[in-house]
């Protein structure tokens, strides 16, 4: 059930309410430097400003003179654990005051993200029989084993908390857990293979539901081989356990958008698989189909030995659905749409969804731009910060009242997680950086584009191989654009650019780890909206909480709420 606070606060704020951290939290996020340093800046204009005369970079527009004094007597690998890692009592001596008391509040005002590991059910243990969990875990990257593994744990403890709940208050529990955007299923498959729930899964798009039912039938085959190799090779005596009842699987394909969901409701077959009660010698063969698709009359295509299994049920259930609705890792609005649905949508009885891919969020509130005195507004940031989409963010009235707006380099630099970082991985992304700097200078100055040029130049990844020096990236990068006809340099010239600006090159990554830094704040800020939001709807528990390791998956706060 709910941990003991709502919210994973830091130890400054566990003493008061949720509602003083929210207050605290909203009047620091319109701190001048935090708003310069979470969307006021990108790292393209860093060396754009210099005149022939003299350095007028940003970090001497925007850094307070003594923080500069004391970075440049750090050095980055310092600086970093003095932000991230240092304990307070720790903290030097000759450390501004001021820089002192900024990085205080980005810690004390980020929300919390250590994992306490529920100890395991013993149903989930029984589950993952037969050696098969391999099968499970098929097509699955090591972090994206460890993310649906424990959030599948996760969402049956919850499961089985409700119906606790439900058995002294009398209600029925959870009948089916929806997993939203549920992609190639892995986690749908895990709910119902592993922990025995009828599992349903939401996708757009049929490849990825296709997908999903050639992974359902591999699992299901492998199971039943399993079963008929340990059966064959046991011990005279030796009692062999039937394989586990699964839950059902089902896919609902369609769009997904604000709304209700009682269309997909009712596009869930209520049936429930169990073992029949004298099997036959049939009950040996090989379910090759656990997938009930979207139209009623297919129920009987849910196994193809009816001899096996009893089949209970096919479109109506004398209790209503009872819908646990889940995502992991739902890319920008869908949040959004997932917790209008759970508004507007009586079946749904409890929601645990975890976010990610902040920069895709649509903003609510007015527009919000760099400071005019660092750059000229870019038509991308006009487009999105004026569209005022009512369904993006903030979705809370709360912060809807406060005006509370964060634009996309806010709200994707969000997406980092400094904590992370090592000091080979920092060192990389740091030289990626400056030389994406460097490329932006160099184009200037051959005219190419202008000082205040207000279209992006994309360049997305490229080799490892190209960052062996500034030439070779930039060689590489103008090819990728297409451009390479149009900038003429050699490697000498290249060089002269690195030369040139070297003795700034830790300034720059000094600017960008105070921005990865500051923006723990800005997902705290949309995490705390999607609960304030819960908390205003009227349920009757909501809270946040970690659901994985941060080291192994960042975005891993869960927003759950419970009618």
């Amino acid at each position: 059930m709910p941990p003991t606070h709502p919210l994973p606060l830091s130890d400054r704020f566990l003493a008061g309410t949720p509602d003083e951290y929210v207050e605290s939290l909203l009047t620091f996020s319109e701190d001048p430097l935090f708003r310069i340093l979470c969307g006021g800046i990108h790292i393209l204009d860093f060396f754009t400003r210099d005149s022939e005369d003299e350095p007028k970079d940003i970090y001497r527009t925007i850094m307070p003179q003594d923080w500069i004094g004391f970075f440049a007597r750090q050095n980055i690998n310092y600086i970093l654990d003095l932000l991230l890692r240092l304990p307070y009592s720790e903290f030097p001596t000759d450390i501004p005051e001021t820089l002192d008391t900024y990085i205080r509040n980005v810690r004390d005002h980020t929300l919390q993200r250590d994992f306490v590991r529920r100890e395991a059910s013993e149903r989930a243990k029984k589950r993952v029989g037969f050696g098969t969990e391999w099968a499970l875990n098929a097509g699955m990257r090591p972090k994206k084993i460890h993310e649906v593994e424990f959030f599948a744990a996760y969402l049956d403890d919850l499961v089985r908390d409700i119906r606790t709940m439900d058995e002294t208050e009398g209600g029925d529990g959870v009948s089916h857990v929806v997993d939203y955007g549920s992609g190639q299923a892995y986690l749908t498959r895990t709910l119902a293979k592993k922990y025995g729930h009828d599992s349903v899964g939401i996708e757009s798009r049929p490849v990825n539901i296709d997908g999903a039912k050639t992974l359902d039938k591999m699992f299901d085959s492998i199971a039943d081989k399993k079963l008929r190799y340990k059966k064959r090779t046991s011990k005279e005596g030796e009692v062999v356990p039937d394989r586990p009842v699964f839950g059902t699987l089902q896919y609902v394909q369609t769009y997904i958008t604000d709304g209700s969901l009682d269309e997909v409701v009712e596009a869930i077959h209520d049936v429930h698989v169990q073992p029949a009660a004298k099997p036959t010698p049939a009950a040996t063969a090989e379910c090759e189909e656990c997938v009930v698709g979207t139209n009623p009359e297919d129920a009987d295509a849910l196994v193809k030995d009816t001899a096996a299994l009893d089949i209970n049920g096919t479109t109506g259930r004398t209790k209503p659905k009872s819908l646990l609705l889940t995502s992991l890792h739902s890319c920008g609005n869908l949040v959004h749409h997932a917790l209008t649905a759970f508004r507007t949508t009586p079946a749904v009885r409890a929601v645990a969804l975890i976010g990610c891919c902040y920069n895709l969020l649509t903003e609510k509130s007015g527009a919000t731009f760099k400071p005019p005195f660092l750059r000229a507004p870019h038509p991308r940031l006009i487009t999105t910060a004026t569209s005022d989409d009512p369904k993006g963010f903030p979705i809370s009235s709360k912060l809807t009242e406060h005006r509370i707006s964060f634009n996309i380099t806010a709200r994707s630099m969000a997406c980092q997680a400094p904590s992370n970082w090592t000091e080979t991985s920092s060192a990389e992304f740091f030289l990626r950086h400056y030389y994406r700097a460097l490329l932006q200078r160099l184009l200037i100055d051959k005219g190419v584009i202008a000082a205040d040029c207000l279209e992006p130049l994309i360049i997305g990844s490229l080799p490892k191989q190209c960052y062996v020096s500034f030439y070779d990236y930039a060689v590489a990068a103008l090819g990728k654009m297409k451009m390479l006809d149009q900038v003429e340099f050699s490697k000498e010239e290249a060089e002269e650019y690195v030369i040139r600006f070297e003795t700034r090159r830790q300034e720059l990554e000094v600017v960008w780890s105070l921005m990865a830094f500051s923006a723990g704040v800005v997902e705290s800020v949309i995490v705390v909206d999607r609960w304030m939001y819960l908390r205003e709807m009227g349920c009757k528990k909501a809270w946040v909480e970690a659901a994985f390791e941060h080291s192994e998956s960042p975005r891993n706060f869960v927003v759950v709420g419970l009618r």
